[in-house]
């Protein structure tokens, strides 16, 4: 977190766009304590990791859509099944969680565009959860000030333990889904 400040005091708009791609609520967590102290302006500052964050979510899009889907199909065929009726039945909660779980939202991303669900509704289910994310870490960042740490602690935590309820919700899911279709099967035995 120092070497980010060290980059948004000496560079500040020309290296936030990378910054957020790479990092985003971390570096929007330390832009609203510039924000703060009058460094950076907020709208711009704002635009550009809204940017920073919806550019890569659509590449990782892309990937998807257009990558060798032989491999992720040899690998992960069963799942894909799975990844599509999150994301074609319940598209804006799985946007919701993936966005806004820590080390999963690529991969959620990426499953989006291999499922072939159209940009437009991609994009229309990431911006508005891009624009609530951000604005609540670089308030968080704004009003914290100087114990920007301590928060960004919170929001490492905050991410994992959504990560962890979604994995756990995904799994539940499954062994649902598989215990109800043996009871079918079981109950289309019996009445044989």
């Amino acid at each position: 977190m120092d070497s980010l400040v060290l980059l948004l005091t000496k560079y500040g708009y020309f290296i936030l766009f990378p910054l957020a791609a790479f990092e985003g609520p971390m570096v929007s967590l330390a832009v609203g304590f510039f924000v703060s102290l009058g460094y950076l302006k907020f709208l711009p500052a704002y635009v550009i990791l809204l940017l920073g964050d919806l550019i890569p979510d659509t590449i990782y899009y892309y990937i998807g859509r257009f990558g060798s889907k032989r491999k992720i199909m040899e690998k992960y065929g069963s799942r894909l099944n799975l990844m599509e009726k999150l994301w074609l039945e319940h598209g804006k909660k799985t946007m919701f969680l993936s966005k806004l779980a820590y080390g999963l939202s690529t991969p959620f991303l990426i499953s989006a565009g291999l499922v072939k669900m159209p940009l437009k509704r991609f994009v229309s289910y990431a911006f508005p959860v891009t624009v609530f994310q951000y604005a609540a870490i670089m308030a968080i960042g704004y009003y914290l000030g100087s114990s920007y740490q301590l928060a960004a602690k919170f929001i490492d935590y905050t991410g994992i333990i959504i990560a962890i309820v979604f994995v756990i919700f995904i799994a539940v899911y499954v062994f649902f889904v598989k215990y109800a279709r043996r009871q079918i099967e079981k109950m289309e035995k019996e009445e044989l």
